[in-house]
């Protein structure tokens, strides 16, 4: 008598590898969903903390623009320097004599433009276009002693008679009146990471070098910087209140000059991009920067928008 034989029948194997795939199945779903909930989560903290950033560097940046001293623009424009200007320095031509007064020249001390894919401010290759770049000087709002300067900067030297721009070795022996000078350009730049292309703010900052000379040191400072954009709050009336506000590409050289109207505060926008792509997300946002649009075009990448504004100190003082 032949017995039977233990085992599985087919249709329970089948049911088995059933259950099984829908086992696998639910485990992948919900892995999918994880990994996507903790990608949103990583891109977002990280933009935070990226904005969080850009925001210090623009308030820092922007502090005390339109400080020199107590001196008025025109002061500043005829204050002596010995200074050779740095080989590579940034200005707007024409309009500009670069990170130092000059005789007969013209010396602005906020500058803004929209990049057109050519060279920039005579120091700027490579700039992400359409994208504004920011140029600013200014005499950081903290006196200094004779016995703290640092080598590698510049200062101005205030006095009754004539400001002077100098450094460790030409400032005067009896100099009280020292504040460390500064002359920087912010833009962005589009660079490659792990075959990837990412915006980065970048700064090209005034600098003296090893040799004593006066140089433009370029520094990256933030990934996942898409775009700026700048508004001038200015005083046309000289009272020292802003009457409108202008975007950068609203203003003119007359603006610039600061001779009949005066750049009293800036207000700023910052777009920032997530640095990787996300599949599972699809881009399509309208964000307003102030009085420019920008358009997500339907890519992978998470985006912030952030704003702020900084009034400038002595910005109202008159040309005398």
């Amino acid at each position: 008598m032949i017995g039977k034989h233990g085992g599985m029948s087919l249709v329970e194997i089948l049911i088995a590898m059933l259950l099984a795939f829908l086992l696998l199945l639910l485990i992948f779903t919900a892995f999918s969903a994880f990994q996507a909930s903790s990608t949103q989560t990583r891109q977002l903290a990280l933009l935070q903390q990226n904005g969080q950033l850009v925001l210090n560097l623009l308030n820092n940046e922007l502090q005390n623009g339109g400080f020199w001293g107590g001196k008025s623009q025109q002061a500043i424009r005829d204050a002596h320097s010995s200074i050779a200007q740095p080989s590579n320095d940034c200005f707007a031509s024409g309009l500009d004599s670069g990170s130092f007064p000059q005789a007969n020249q013209l010396f602005l001390s906020v500058f803004a433009g929209t990049a057109s894919g050519t060279r920039q401010l005579n120091c700027l290759n490579n700039v992400l276009p359409n994208t504004e770049f920011l140029q600013l000087k200014r005499g950081v709002g903290v006196q200094v002693a004779r016995n703290e300067m640092r080598t590698n900067r510049f200062y101005l030297q205030t006095d009754w008679q004539q400001s002077r721009f100098v450094d460790s070795v030409t400032v005067s022996h009896d100099a009280t009146l020292l504040y460390p000078y500064q002359h920087s350009v912010l833009y962005i730049q589009a660079q490659q990471v792990a075959g990837r292309t990412i915006p980065v703010l970048m700064r090209k900052r005034l600098v003296r070098n090893a040799a004593g000379h006066a140089t433009i040191a370029t520094d990256s400072i933030i990934d996942g910087v898409e775009r700026l954009h700048f508004e001038f709050l200015i005083d046309s009336d000289l009272d020292g209140y802003p009457n409108y506000s202008l975007a950068t590409n609203q203003m003119t050289t007359d603006y610039w000059l600061q001779q009949q109207s005066r750049i009293v505060a800036v207000q700023y926008y910052v777009l920032l991009r997530s640095l990787e792509p996300d599949r599972s997300y699809q881009n399509t946002r309208h964000f307003q920067l102030g009085k420019l649009s920008f358009t997500a075009p339907g890519d992978h990448y998470r985006r912030l928008l952030l704003s702020g504004a900084v009034f400038f100190e002595n910005a109202i003082l008159a040309d005398r």
